[in-house]
């Protein structure tokens, strides 16, 4: 971690638990995660001429908005695309900043825990809401680890399954396992509880491995590429939907 980084997350505590870090875009560039995405990848736009994308863990909305406008500019080379967004986070606060700053009216932000019950509910309103019944891509960066340290394996998996069963494409940024021992000694550095799932998990070391195994095996979604590492040391898996 470097001291840029260390020292936000000082003023942070809650976001060591789940991630939800107040300032986090002031470490992790949103614009990186953009130059990171391929261009030629992405299925083109439905007949209707419509498109829509989840960002799952969308924090105050940088990326969302980047996101938006790199899928408006590569999904469809002969025409306009009317693509729409949905970002999603746990945290109110931020889903308020998200608000706030949003200027593009087919962005929209709900405070949601994809994994409390009821969130199929709200994902399949607005799935409604604009004529689809899934996703064309949902985007999970760097949240996986924070999924995995609260709900252990098996929320993991449930996770993942959730996302693809309600996506054709899944655009997924594991951590690193060193990662996972970063977060619980910041934990117990704030005097807080340890993640109790921790010391339980089957999942270690190569989470790249175990992340594309559960996309295989247990979503059966196939591989559509693996992107270099970016400048924190990790890779974009992206799978989609068998045919």
């Amino acid at each position: 971690m470097d001291k840029e980084q260390e020292n936000v997350e000082k003023t942070d505590p809650e976001g060591h638990r789940y991630g939800n870090f107040i300032n986090y875009y002031t470490f992790h560039p949103a614009q990186e995660r953009i130059e990171q995405l391929p261009q030629d990848i992405w299925s083109s736009c439905h007949l209707d001429s419509k498109y829509s994308a989840l960002d799952i863990g969308c924090n105050a909305g940088n990326l969302s908005s980047m996101l938006y406008n790199f899928l408006e500019n590569n999904i469809s080379a002969d025409g306009k695309c009317d693509v729409s967004l949905l970002g999603v986070d746990l945290d109110p606060i931020l889903i308020e900043r998200a608000r706030a700053q949003n200027s593009i009216p087919k962005i929209k932000f709900e405070c949601l825990d994809v994994l409390s019950k009821g969130s199929k509910t709200v994902l399949s309103k607005y799935l409604e809401s604009i004529k689809r019944t899934r996703f064309d891509v949902a985007f999970c960066f760097s949240i996986t680890m924070w999924i995995h340290l609260n709900h252990g394996d098996s929320g993991l998996i449930e996770f993942l399954k959730l996302v693809c069963e309600i996506s054709d494409m899944i655009v997924v940024e594991p951590q690193q396992w060193k990662s996972y021992r970063n977060a619980s000694r910041r934990l117990r550095r704030a005097n807080a509880t340890d993640f109790p799932l921790i010391n339980k998990l089957n999942f270690t070391h190569d989470m790249e491995m175990h992340v594309e195994n559960i996309l295989r095996n247990e979503c059966h979604f196939s591989n559509v590429m693996v992107t270099n590492q970016n400048n924190w040391k990790r890779k974009v898996l992206i799978y989609k939907r068998k045919s």
